[in-house]
């Protein structure tokens, strides 16, 4: 008859210490569950802070390619029928330097 007691009173110190574990496993879990919550709601905020970072570089960046565009030099035609008319009279130097300075004049207008 002590022996069943015994037994009996194992069982229930078993289950006891059993349920005393398993509850401090649920503790721990949950407090572990928290804590990743925080942790996720920081990286969520550093990713929205981030979004807004890279709009705004984006569109300082987009402000400079517009600057960057007005700045570009447009290539213009030049009529250049009126430097085919020019001809110079002789080999002399003092020929050739008219007919140059005539060629300057007719590029630079």
């Amino acid at each position: 008859m002590p022996l069943a007691l015994l037994n009996k009173l194992d069982i229930k110190v078993i289950l006891a210490m059993l349920c005393a574990i398993l509850a401090l496993g649920l503790c721990f879990f949950i407090w572990q569950n928290s804590s990743l919550k925080q942790d996720l709601l920081l990286k969520d905020l550093e990713l929205q802070q981030a979004n807004l970072n890279l709009k705004e570089l984006n569109l300082a960046l987009e402000k400079q390619n517009q600057a960057l565009e007005s700045l570009r030099v447009q290539k213009t035609q030049k009529d250049t029928s009126a430097v085919d008319k020019i001809v110079i009279q002789d080999s002399s130097c003092e020929a050739e330097l008219r007919g140059y300075k005539d060629l300057f004049k007719e590029l630079g207008k």
